[in-house]
Order: C-alpha cells, then sequence, then structure tokens
C-alpha cells in the first residue's frame, strides 16, 4: 500500500481540485462550469482536435476553451476522458489516463498524459500528449489501485 501522501507530497490539493473540476465540468460538456477555473489568459494545447478542425496553434484565453468545446462537439461523435492519476507538484498537476472517441465511425482509445500548470488557483495551461494505443476498454486495467485513483 502506498502512502497517503503518495502522488501529492505537498499536500496540494486545492491545485487537484480545480483539475478535476475542469475535467469534471468537460465530461458534462458544461463550459459555464469550466470558465470559473480557467485563468483568463490560459492556453489549450490538445492538437488531435485542433488538427481534426485546422487549426494549427494552441486554443488561447476563455474564448479559447469556448472553441475547444464546440471543436469537440463538431468533430467527434463521442469523446471522454479517463483521468485516473493524479501527481502534483507545486504550480503543476500531471495526469495519467486515456482518451476514448468516436469520429467517422471509428473508435480509438488512446494512453494520454495531461500536463496541467495553476496560478492563482486557476489552469493556466494544460497540454495533451498522446501515448499510443490503450488496451481495450475492459482490458487490462490501470496499475494504480482504485482506492489511489479515487483521490
Amino acid at each position: 500500500m502506498r502512502p497517503e501522501y503518495y502522488g501529492n507530497p505537498a499536500g496540494l490539493t486545492e491545485d487537484v481540485g480545480v483539475v478535476r473540476a475542469v475535467y469534471d465540468a468537460f465530461a458534462a460538456r458544461d463550459l459555464d462550469r469550466a470558465l470559473p477555473f480557467v485563468a483568463e489568459d490560459c492556453e489549450i494545447v490538445a492538437e488531435a482536435t485542433a488538427r481534426l478542425a485546422g487549426r494549427t496553434g494552441p486554443y488561447r484565453g476563455h474564448q479559447g476553451v469556448r472553441d475547444y468545446f464546440a471543436d469537440v462537439e463538431a468533430e467527434w461523435h463521442e469523446l471522454s476522458l479517463e483521468a485516473y492519476d493524479f501527481r502534483v507538484l507545486p504550480g503543476a498537476v500531471i495526469v495519467m489516463g486515456h482518451v476514448a472517441g468516436v469520429r467517422a465511425g471509428v473508435r480509438i482509445h488512446r494512453n494520454a498524459m495531461w500536463t496541467w500548470r495553476l496560478r492563482d488557483g486557476r489552469a493556466a495551461s494544460v497540454r495533451v500528449a498522446d501515448l499510443g494505443d490503450a488496451p481495450p476498454a475492459g482490458g487490462d486495467a490501470p496499475s494504480v489501485p482504485a482506492e489511489e485513483r479515487a483521490r
């Protein structure tokens, strides 16, 4: 069993709470619920969705968050994020998980890592890294015990 502070040695639960709130808002596709947790000058680097939408750079600011939500709606029939391992450093949260989606009848399931930067209690940036194919749903579970994923 890992100690209580595993993945959060500095006890920075507020930063994890901000990141979790954004994931929850995204899952509900509730833009109004996400914006209070995002800095007005934020930057979102989500290359797969941006590329599908014909964008060449990051999404910037609250308008960029609106554009990202709109691009997800326009480009994906389904898109869900499963974030299950949160690691915290002062001003940053690293999240491991996977992305599952359907686009043009093709199902994807990819491992992902999100690198969040936080400033003044809000998300200042997030960068998504595609880590390759993930086991299909119902396949091998992540190596992180369920009770630790819930933190």
